[in-house]
C-alpha cells in the first residue's frame, strides 16, 4: 500500500485513540476530591411555581401590649415587603410577638436579679414547660436586646423558685414575693397530693418530667444564645433547685415496690401521690395515687403527660430523650465553664457535682432508652415506643403536646433522616396510631386531652418542623392559614375538629402561637421562595 493511502487510514485511527482518550478522561474519577456543588433549594424543581392561596387574615395584635420589645417589631417590619405570602405574614406578625404582647403578667425589671411571671393564656398560671415554649422563641433576639434578655433570665429564676418550692409541681401562681391583687385565684385545693402544697403558690400538682426536662432546657437555650453561663451557674435560685430536682429523678428512678427487707429510700419525706375526684381516668392515678408499676431499669417515672394526662405506663420514652439530652447538654456547659474559670471554692465543687451528675443521669437514660423502648412493628419496623414499664409492656401511639415521639429531632435527641425516627414518624402519621385522625378539612395527631377527631396545631408545626418534603410543608402552611381563619382568631388554638373546624379548644394558647412563629421562621430560613 502507498504512503498516500495509508497517511488517511493513520489519521483516522489516531482521530479514533483520540477520542477514547478525552472520553475516558472525562468521565473516569480523578483521586481528588470534586469541588462540593452549590446548595440548591429544596426540590424547587420538582414542583409548580408556589402561588399560595390568600384568606384574608388579619393583624390581630393588641393595642394595649404587656411588653414591647422593639428589636422584635423592627424584624417583623423588616419582612413585611420580602415575604411574598401575605397571609403567612399576617400570621407570623400575630404568633410570634404573642406571648410578649400578651401573657407577661409580671416582671420587676430588676437587672441585677430580674424576675418574670408568664401566664400560659386564658388560664392564669406559669406552667414550666409552656413557660420555656412561650420564651424561647425570643433568644434569637437577646444579643441585640438587653432588656428582653433579663427577661428571658427572669423566667428561668422565677422556674428555679417554683421547682426549689416544689419539684414536682407543673404549674404556678404569681410568685409569692410579686404584687398581689385581691381577685388573684388560688390553686386546687380538691386534690390529694402528697407532698402537700401551699394552693397560693401551686396551681396545679401533677408530676410530668418534662417539666424538670424544660427547665434544664431553658438553662441551656439561654447558655447557648448570650454565652453567659456566669449568670446561670452563679445563680442561687438555680443552685438551690437543682439538688432537689437530682433527689425527685433519683427516687423516680427505682422500682415502684421497694425489695423486702430494706428501707424505703423516700425522697422529699414521702415521695409523690396524686388523687383527684374525677369521671376521667386521665386526670387521676391509680394505685392510691401511685400510677402504673414500673421495674428500674435507667429510666425516670413521668407521673403525667405534657398534655397533663395521666401515662399507662410511666416511663414516657419523649420526655426521657428530652431530658436526657438536656442534661448531656448541661453537663458540657459546666464543663467548659469550670474550665474557663478555674477555681478549688465550694461554690465551684458543687458546679462540678452538678455537671458530674448531669451527665452521669442523662447517658443512662439515653442507653435505656435503646434498650427498652425501641421496639418492632409488624409494618413499620423498629420504632420508639410511647411508654414502657420495664416489666415487658409498651405502649405504641403519640400524642400532639412535645415532648413527643415525632418531635425527637427537635429535641436534639436523634438525627431526622434516622431509619429508626424515620419509621416512627411515619407510625406517628398514620392510623395505626389510634390519636391520628383524617378528617375532610385536616389530617393530625391529637390527644385523650381532647379527645376524638381534635387535631392539635402543635403537631401540624411539629410536622413541619420535622419534614424533608416541601410538598408536605405547603401542604402543612395552608392548613395553618386555613386553621386560623375558620376558628376566626387569626390565630393558632389548643385543637380542632378535623372536620369542623370551627369547634376548637382555647382560643389564646401562647405556647402554640410561639411554636407557630418559631416555624414559620424556620420556612423563610429553608424554604424562603416558600415565604
Amino acid at each position: 500500500m502507498s504512503l498516500q493511502k495509508r497517511l488517511p487510514i493513520s489519521l483516522l485511527v489516531f482521530f479514533v485513540i483520540l477520542v477514547n482518550l478525552l472520553v475516558i478522561y472525562r468521565y473516569t474519577p480523578l483521586d481528588k476530591p470534586e469541588l462540593p456543588l452549590i446548595p440548591q433549594p429544596n426540590n424547587t424543581n420538582n414542583y409548580p411555581p408556589y402561588n399560595p392561596p390568600q384568606y384574608g387574615l388579619k393583624p390581630v395584635r393588641p393595642k394595649e401590649r404587656k411588653y414591647t420589645s422593639r428589636v422584635l417589631d423592627d424584624f417583623l417590619k423588616s419582612l413585611e415587603s420580602t415575604m411574598k405570602d401575605k397571609d403567612l405574614y399576617t400570621l407570623l406578625q400575630n404568633c410570634l410577638p404573642n406571648t410578649l404582647d400578651t401573657t407577661v403578667e409580671w416582671w420587676n425589671g430588676d437587672h441585677q436579679d430580674p424576675r418574670t411571671f408568664l401566664i400560659t393564656g386564658d388560664i392564669p398560671a406559669m406552667w414550666i414547660r409552656d413557660s420555656t415554649n412561650q420564651i424561647t422563641p425570643y433568644l434569637r433576639f437577646v444579643s441585640q436586646d438587653e432588656q428582653l434578655r433579663d427577661l428571658v433570665f427572669g423566667v428561668l429564676q422565677v422556674q428555679a423558685n417554683y421547682l426549689n418550692y416544689d419539684p414536682y409541681a407543673n404549674a404556678f401562681l404569681k410568685p409569692w414575693y410579686a404584687p398581689k391583687k385581691e381577685d388573684d385565684r388560688k390553686g386546687s385545693t380538691s386534690d390529694r397530693v402528697i407532698p402537700a402544697y401551699d394552693p397560693e403558690i401551686v396551681w396545679e400538682s401533677k408530676y410530668e418530667l418534662d417539666s424538670i426536662g424544660h427547665f434544664f432546657q431553658l438553662t441551656n437555650d439561654y447558655i447557648d444564645a448570650t454565652g453567659d453561663a456566669e449568670r446561670v451557674f452563679q445563680s442561687n435560685d438555680w443552685l438551690k433547685s437543682v439538688p432537689r430536682l437530682f433527689q425527685v429523678l433519683d427516687d423516680q428512678m427505682q422500682d415502684t415496690w421497694p425489695a423486702h427487707g430494706s428501707p424505703v429510700p423516700v425522697t422529699l419525706d414521702d415521695g409523690y401521690r396524686f388523687r383527684r375526684t374525677t369521671d376521667r381516668p386521665t386526670e387521676t392515678l391509680g394505685e392510691y395515687g401511685i400510677g402504673g408499676i414500673t421495674k428500674k431499669c435507667g429510666l425516670i417515672r413521668s407521673a403525667f403527660r405534657p398534655s397533663d394526662d395521666a401515662t399507662t405506663f410511666p416511663y414516657l420514652i419523649p420526655s426521657n430523650a428530652q431530658l436526657s439530652v438536656q442534661l448531656i447538654k448541661l453537663s458540657k456547659h459546666i464543663e467548659t465553664y469550670l474550665v474557663e474559670n478555674d477555681s478549688k471554692s465550694e461554690l465551684s465543687v458543687l458546679q462540678d457535682q452538678i455537671g458530674t451528675r448531669s451527665r452521669e443521669i442523662g447517658e443512662r437514660v439515653r442507653k435505656a432508652i435503646y434498650e427498652h423502648a425501641v421496639v418492632t412493628h409488624p409494618v413499620f419496623g423498629q420504632i420508639f415506643a410511647f411508654e414502657v414499664d420495664c416489666y415487658g409492656s409498651q405502649l405504641l401511639m403519640d400524642d400532639a403536646n412535645t415532648p413527643s415521639l415525632l418531635s425527637l429531632p427537635v429535641l436534639g435527641f436523634i438525627d431526622k433522616t434516622d431509619t429508626i425516627y424515620q419509621n416512627t414518624r411515619n407510625f406517628v402519621l398514620s392510623k395505626w396510631n389510634p390519636w391520628y385522625f383524617d378528617g375532610s378539612f385536616a389530617e393530625g395527631v391529637g390527644g385523650p386531652h381532647t379527645g376524638q377527631d381534635m387535631i392539635w396545631p402543635m403537631s401540624l408545626l411539629m410536622q413541619i418542623q420535622t419534614s424533608s418534603s416541601e410538598q408536605e410543608v405547603r401542604r402543612l402552611i395552608d392548613t395553618l392559614k386555613r386553621i386560623a381563619f375558620k376558628i376566626g382568631t387569626n390565630l393558632m388554638c389548643e385543637s380542632f375538629d378535623a372536620n369542623k373546624p370551627s369547634t376548637f379548644t382555647r382560643p389564646w394558647f401562647s405556647w402554640a402561637n410561639g411554636l407557630a412563629g418559631s416555624t414559620i421562621l424556620q420556612v423563610i430560613n429553608d424554604y424562603p421562595h416558600l415565604a
